[in-house]
């Protein structure tokens, strides 16, 4: 039996360019769900084919 995932779409943010790196920012949407501040760490994960962002502690 094939489990069906949710997935809801929070908020969406463009990528831009800075020198060599490219940047995102965070909706204040996502900040709010993570309740994120300035000055924290977040960790990109892979997790099937996908990359997931948790706040670290």
């Amino acid at each position: 039996m094939q489990q069906m995932m949710h997935k809801e779409l929070i908020d969406v943010s463009h990528v831009s360019k800075r020198g060599s790196s490219l940047r995102i920012t965070v909706p204040r949407k996502v900040t709010n769900v993570l309740a994120l501040s300035a000055e924290e760490i977040i960790g990109f994960y892979l997790e099937d084919g996908k990359v997931v962002i948790e706040k670290l502690e």
